[in-house]
């Protein structure tokens, strides 16, 4: 006996992992949250004009600058990067969530 799935998530979810696109959907999930986090993070505690100058910090927040959180969600917004884009954000961000290390009192309050 077989059991229908039911749910349009979980088919959808299984559907992507057999087609070899669960890593695909992870790196924009992964993307869109670092570009909520970045705008968010920069309203709270902007960064010095010292971490702005890295280059992984640029591009972090040139990327998540371009977001119109307005019109559409963090993931569609991701959804639209070039390959490009999203490589470099994806790369960068480690190091621009490190230049908020000497923040995250301003960050956790």
């Amino acid at each position: 006996m077989t059991a229908s799935i039911r749910t349009p998530t979980l088919a959808r979810a299984i559907a992507e992992i057999a087609e070899g696109g669960l890593a695909d959907r992870i790196r924009l999930e992964t993307a869109a949250r670092i570009v909520a986090t970045a705008r968010r993070a920069a309203a709270q505690a902007p960064l010095p004009a010292a971490a702005m100058a890295d280059p992984a910090v640029q591009a972090v927040t040139e990327i998540a600058r371009h977001w119109d959180a307005g019109a559409v969600t963090a993931l569609e917004y991701a959804e639209t990067l070039p390959v490009a884009a999203l490589e470099r954000l994806l790369r960068a961000a480690p190091r621009w969530a490190a230049a908020f290390a000497p923040r995250m009192d301003r960050l956790a309050a």
